[in-house]
């Protein structure tokens, strides 16, 4: 017995010496289970010996914890093996090598989250005695992303820390991103700047399928985030295979079915009477606003047959309200949303080496917006007065095949279709709104429609299919080449148009609109704006790409080839091609290297141009039938229930009003009268698409299996930007200089009279419209010419991360990004005025609005603290946080550009960088409150039998309920422009402490 023991005992201490002399020497460095794909990640690595020595022909088999299927690869002369299209999850990893001890392990994850950075320690069989000892596992750096960004695991991360329920919310965890906020449009804040580019820049991906409104470059439409598994929000440095961009990426897999059954039932409310308020403004009553939601999500998932055919459904209940007094009218709008959500997934496995997957989900949406009386004495809602059903979402379905032919060979295929409704139908479409200014700069609501002065709607699909192909071999090192092809069409069904005979707006003419009306102060007129933009147009994009992640050094060493070439084109209303990009060429470079050769170091850096494709927008308000144009009359009272203006004499002297298209009489502002589109003198023929350049530095160090921490300098610096732009200065210079009178000239080309869709600060090459001598000549008109600055925008960050993954105790994420954003150019839309209309924004407009047009843009955010994470308390309590402190945003005084500035710019009367005739430049006007919010929350796990999983959860929000401004008023002039009193007033703050309750139950 006690000679036993001690031949044991020598045994143990013989092994823990041999494991403790190569923990950094015997090893099979992963450098991640890099997510390449929309869908799939890459696993790879090296095996090698006990002396360092890389071990050929070693067999790396993989086998799904959950699903049963395998995968397997050989070592190559460097120990090296790649798996490429491998389906995130957990792992049992075996790992065989003649002469080895047979190491296996289970459960290791190889997801977006963790990807596949371990390294195995291996011994030789020969070295095992009474205690067989077959290695062991620690995590290192990851050395095949250069990619910056986060991978948020929801399906573990959304059970420990406390994260709204929108994609916009998980965005936000990211370093780089920000909100955005306009005082003028509310839906901004719905939106996620990324990496200083506009919101309408980013691309979103459900398991491969591209879910982005290609009208508006918006999100797509909410999916509950019980149905995602990771989001990943790519920053920068992505790879060839991701375009469409000049933004970041949001990539999300969804849950999928496993061997094991499973269901569950999660009840979520998130009451009124738990909610605070927050301060009225002066036009917004906060104080009696109220909001709730209610949401049941029953989940299930199993086999259908074991280790081959899985699925996964899901389907969500919700109630959403929200009710919201004005605070200077009698009005209130009350909001509603029972629409629920469904979807699904099915995997399929012939063997591992085959994969079918087809997903599917149903975002249909219907939000109820309703006008009702409000008494502002008694505070009590009274009678509808009105509202609009405003439209959301659609069917969305996407099937992918991949396969593993041969060792060195994975094809890949998908087909899909993206549909999205978009738009709002009033329920009245009769009775037009009429507005009056008179007594209050930010308008009373007079008539008998108080909801909305058009009504829209539009039908928009997208439809893709992609082939991708993976190819291992050795050059001068081990290459991993992928490459494919994606095409995708895009149909938009659109109609829009203002309801009844206009909107109506009535003012008095003051002193300082009497100049451009023409008429005494005091005297009151009223305007009708009349709108209608209707057809079918469509755009088609397709993109070849090439990527070679190339090792060396015994993969110390690791360069990201790529190049990517996108085409895009666009459709108006006739069906022809208006725009076709031709080859756009965009290189992807990156590197990084393991300068210690411990694995636990990377130093890293990249080089990336990206192209967004030209917005669909653009077909049909561009290249479509387009009316638009306001119609100046004297008031003489109102009439009828609605409250429509009696006609008053025409107002034949405003500046620059032409003849209306519907009286011929020429008191109207006009845009467009609604003539069939000639591309050749809308659109420029040598125009290219937006594009941006990006160069990215960093390192990143892991401690230990949980702790790394890193920090990335990002450049971006935008290069052709897409605008609509007035041509007028440069055309009347040309019309001159061919001979013809100046006062014919200035007739035809007095400013607004031809505008262009081009690359503001470049050359523009287009047809003029008619001149004096009737020619219509196609000519180039220099950058120099047409007046305007190269469009620009800077954005530099230094980001420091810190990441500390859960190890059944507690995580950590935190980031610190300080960041410059500056430039005359925000994007395809401008916060400081709430313009959606993408890529025709007035920046361009006329060169006045491009005065003091530099400096910090709206998205910039000087310091941005982010942190969340968890704590287990004891087994059966999860304590989390999350928080971000956030400097705040530069604001601008909007007003009029002087007339004696730019005469057809003071016609717009607001949009340029001048209040009360003085020139502010964009920022400088004051700076915005800064932002602090932190959520907390507390999981309780009920002891119930096993197998059973019931938990009861509080999620408090806002905890100290801050009340940092998130918008405030930045118009200096009122629309006539007199002083607006409401400048600097707050317009939206911050959302108040409110309380989420959660239960659940599964098994």
């Amino acid at each position: 017995m006690f000679r036993s023991t001690r031949r044991s005992s020598r045994a143990a201490v013989r092994a823990l010496l041999m494991l403790g002399s190569t923990v950094s020497v015997v090893a099979i460095a992963t450098p991640a289970a890099h997510a390449q794909d929309y869908t799939n990640i890459v696993a790879s690595g090296r095996v090698t010996g006990q002396d360092g020595a890389p071990i050929t022909n070693a067999e790396v088999k993989i086998t799904s914890s959950d699903r049963g299927v395998s995968r397997t690869a050989m070592t190559d002369g460097a120990g090296a093996y790649t798996i490429p299209q491998l389906s995130p999850g957990n792992y049992d990893v075996t790992i065989t090598a003649e002469g080895y001890s047979t190491y296996t392990e289970r459960g290791i994850p190889l997801t977006r989250e963790t990807g596949g950075a371990n390294t195995f320690h291996l011994v030789a069989a020969s070295q095992n005695g009474d205690i067989v000892v077959t290695g062991s596992r620690q995590r290192v750096a990851d050395f095949q992303d250069t990619t910056v960004g986060s991978t948020i695991n929801l399906g573990s991360l959304t059970q420990r820390v406390p994260i709204g329920r929108s994609l916009r919310d998980v965005m936000l965890l990211t370093p780089g991103t920000v909100q955005g906020s306009s005082p003028s449009n509310g839906g901004f804040a719905n939106q996620v700047s990324i990496a200083g580019a506009a919101f309408t820049e980013n691309a979103f991906y459900i398991n491969g399928l591209n879910v982005t409104d290609f009208v508006s470059g918006g999100q797509p439409t909410e999916v509950p985030f019980d149905f995602y598994q990771t989001v990943e929000v790519k920053t920068g440095g992505a790879p060839a295979e991701f375009g469409r961009a000049t933004g970041g990426y949001v990539v999300a897999t969804t849950k999928s079915g496993s061997n094991e059954y499973h269901a569950s039932v999660t009840g979520i409310t998130e009451p009124d009477a738990l909610r605070d308020s927050s301060p009225s403004t002066r036009t917004t009553d906060y104080a009696h606003a109220r909001a709730s939601r209610q949401e049941l999500i029953l989940q299930a998932s199993g086999p259908i047959i074991k280790d081959h055919l899985f699925v996964y459904g899901l389907y969500n209940f919700r109630d959403i309200r929200a009710f919201t007094p004005s605070n200077n009218q009698n009005n209130s709008t009350g909001v509603t949303n029972r629409s629920p959500f469904w979807g699904g997934k099915v995997d399929g496995y012939i063997t591992g080496d085959h994969h079918f997957e087809f997903t599917y989900f149903d975002t249909t949406d219907d939000t109820l917006n309703r006008s009702y009386n409000w008494d502002r004495t008694t505070y009590t809602r009274g009678a509808e007065t009105g509202g609009t059903n405003a439209r959301a979402g659609g069917v969305n379905y996407v099937g992918r095949y991949t396969g593993t032919f041969t060792p060195w060979l994975t094809l890949s295929g998908a087909y899909g279709v993206n549909k999205l409704r978009s738009g709002n139908l009033p329920l009245d479409t009769v009775n037009s709104q009429v507005v009056d200014y008179r007594s209050d700069p930010a308008g009373i609501q007079i008539g008998a429609n108080k909801v909305t002065d058009a009504y829209s709607q539009t039908d928009n699909k997208r439809e893709f299919y992609r082939i991708d192909a993976d190819l291992q071999f050795h050059l001068l090192g081990t290459h991993h080449v992928r490459f494919g092809y994606d095409n995708e069409k895009d149909t938009q069904v659109q109609t829009y148009q203002t309801i009844g005979a206009g909107a109506y707006k009535i003012y008095n003419v003051t002193a300082d609109s009497a100049a451009r009306i023409g008429l005494p102060v005091g005297t009151q007129y009223y305007t009708t704006r009349v709108y209608a933009q209707n057809g079918t147009a469509h755009v088609r994009n397709q993109a070849y790409y090439i990527q070679d992640q190339w090792s060396l050094l015994d993969n110390r060493l690791r360069f990201d080839l790529g190049l990517r070439n996108d085409r895009f084109s666009n459709q108006g209303v006739n069906g022809k091609s208006f725009f076709e990009s031709g080859n756009q060429w965009a290189p992807r470079i990156g590197a990084s290297f393991d300068p210690l050769g411990d694995g636990r170091t990377k130093v890293f850096g990249s080089y990336a141009k990206y192209y967004l494709p030209m917005a669909g927008d653009i077909n049909l308000n561009v290249a479509g039938s387009l009316v638009t144009y306001t119609r100046y009359n004297l008031f003489n009272g109102t009439s009828g229930a609605g409250n429509i203006p009696v006609e008053g004499a025409p107002i034949l002297s405003v500046a620059n009003t032409t003849a209306c298209p519907d009286t011929k009489v020429k008191n109207c502002e006009l845009s467009a009268d609604g003539s069939a589109f000639n591309p050749a003198g809308a659109i420029a023929t040598n125009i290219k698409p937006q594009s941006d350049n990006e160069f990215i530095i960093g390192a990143e160090h892991q401690f230990g299996d949980h702790v790394r921490i890193g920090a990335y300098f990002t450049h971006r610096e935008l290069q052709n930007v897409i605008e609509d732009m007035s041509i007028d200065i440069a055309a009347r210079a040309y019309c001159v200089a061919a001979g013809m009178a100046g006062a014919a000239c200035q007739s035809t080309f007095s400013g607004g009279n031809q505008f262009v869709i081009a690359n503001p600060g470049r050359d523009v090459t287009v047809q003029l419209n008619k001149l004096p001598d009737g020619s219509t000549p196609t000519v180039t008109l220099k950058a120099e010419d047409l007046g305007y600055p190269t469009p620009s925008r800077n954005y530099n960050a230094l980001t420091l991360t810190f990441d500390r993954s859960f190890d059944k105790k507690w995580s950590l994420a935190a980031s610190y990004t300080l960041s410059f954003n500056k430039g005359n150019y925000e994007g395809g839309v401008r916060s400081e005025n709430g313009q959606a209309a993408i890529n025709r924004t007035a920046d361009f407009d006329s060169p006045g609005f491009e005065n003091g047009a530099y400096g910090y843009l709206p998205s910039d955010r000087r310091h941005s603290f982010k942190a969340y994470g968890s704590y287990r308390l004891f087994d059966f309590l999860d304590l989390g946080g999350n928080a971000i402190v956030q400097s705040g945003a530069h604001y601008s005084c909007i007003g009029a550009v002087p007339l004696s500035v730019d005469a057809y710019a003071n016609t717009y009367h607001g949009y340029g960088y001048y209040c009360q005739g003085k020139l502010i430049p964009r920022g400088t006007a004051f700076t915005g409150d800064w932002l602090t919010q932190f959520d907390v929350s507390a999981i309780v796990h009920l002891p119930l039998p096993r197998g059973v999983d019931a938990s009861v959860r509080l999620d408090v929000f806002n905890l100290f309920n801050s009340q940092s401004v998130t918008s405030y008023n930045n118009f200096g002039e009122q629309g006539d422009g007199s002083v607006n009193t409401d400048y600097r007033s707050p317009v939206n703050y911050q959302s108040p402490r409110s309380v989420r309750v959660t239960a659940r139950l599964g098994f």
